[in-house]
């Protein structure tokens, strides 16, 4: 096997996994809340799966740390926005 194709395999495993932590993470997440969709379990789900896939970026990007700074402002931005939603819709009701 060239190293094209093991490149390629190894993009497409690593992709494969991080859709199986974010699968695992929403039913889990499902089991807790006795299978009942909500836009709570949904905006939770997606604050969670951010951070799994935000940290992934980090540690495989290779920016600079000022361009990985601004991201990291940025995401800490959307998870606060996030996390607002979620806590004003539990407090609401």
């Amino acid at each position: 096997m060239d190293e094209n194709k093991k490149l390629l395999l190894i993009h497409y495993l690593t992709e494969f996994i991080l859709v199986i932590i974010g699968l695992s993470i929403l039913l889990i997440l499902l089991y807790v809340n006795n299978f009942g969709i909500s836009l709570n379990i949904i905006s939770l789900w997606v604050f969670i799966f951010n951070g799994v896939l935000f940290t992934y970026w980090l540690w495989k990007d290779e920016s600079k740390i000022w361009g990985k700074s601004i991201i990291g402002i940025y995401f800490v931005i959307i998870e606060i926005i996030i996390a607002s939603s979620f806590t004003s819709s539990v407090i609401n009701g």
